[in-house]
């Protein structure tokens, strides 16, 4: 019980740090020679993930995160932009309530060099029963620029289900209360609403991920459905390579039907 209240102690300070400097997913201009002079940098310990890159942080990758001691995260308490080269920082703890139940926090700073500066935290719960594995996550992103300040917020959950050893169905979805637009060259790296499914075939080695996946795209504005076609190659207990293919074929589809008229 200790560490359970320790845990969403901690959980809590965390998301009210991502909330200072909030501007509702408006835009506070700034001046580019006063942009951090006037930023208050706190505390903070703040994304698909890939949903989820992206997997993004809808993704069983951005919740399914290695088990830490209790400890600060390192970054808490260190200035943004500490080393001009390389400004990102990342932290993670994780508790396991029972054999069945798991809570995880995560916390991540990354500065993409003129661009934007990044914080994110999330708060997620995995349980575990038989064949049935279902998550969920309450999530804060805030992204720093050149114009101002947008915050970020969003739930997401997911369901897989194994049928057998070679065969498991899965459903996901995140849900973002704003979907920022902020430049072309930011556009991967900013999740949004979307929600999804697919079949995963194959063995330990070698896998296949098939399904369609519904997204909000923030340049045309409006929903779009990609399909979801990812084969992964598993090295060795620590390397998995994957091969997204869905926005490919997606687009070759595209080029296709267009010719064709």
């Amino acid at each position: 019980m200790k560490k359970l209240i320790a845990f969403l102690i901690f959980l809590l300070a965390t998301m009210q740090g991502a909330t200072a400097q909030e501007v509702s997913g408006q835009q506070i201009p700034l001046s580019l020679d006063d942009d951090y002079k006037n930023t208050e940098f706190l505390p903070v310990a703040p994304s698909y993930s890939d949903i989820l890159m992206m997997k993004s942080l809808s993704s069983s990758e951005f919740l399914a995160m290695p088990i830490t001691p209790l400890t600060p995260m390192p970054f808490a308490t260190e200035p943004p932009l500490a080393n001009k080269y390389d400004a990102s920082h990342s932290g993670s703890m994780s508790m396991e309530v029972s054999k069945y139940l798991k809570f995880t926090a995560v916390g991540t700073y990354r500065s993409y060099i003129g661009l934007m500066d990044v914080q994110s935290v999330s708060g997620n719960m995995q349980y575990s029963l038989g064949a049935l594995n279902m998550q969920g996550g309450l999530i804060a992103n805030r992204y720093l620029y050149h114009r101002g300040i947008i915050s970020q917020y969003g739930i997401s959950g997911q369901i897989v289900y194994s049928f057998n050893p070679n065969l498991s169905a899965t459903i996901f979805g995140t849900y973002y209360n704003t979907n920022p637009f902020i430049s072309m060259a930011a556009f991967p790296f900013v999740p949004t609403t979307s929600y999804g499914g697919y079949m995963t075939v194959g063995n330990n080695s070698f896998y296949m991920n098939l399904g369609v996946e519904r997204r909000y795209n923030t340049f045309e504005r409006k929903m779009e459905t990609v399909p979801i076609i990812s084969p992964e190659l598993k090295i060795s207990n620590k390397v998995t390579v994957e091969l997204p293919l869905g926005d490919l074929v997606k687009h070759v589809v595209e080029d296709i039907l267009v010719k064709i008229r």
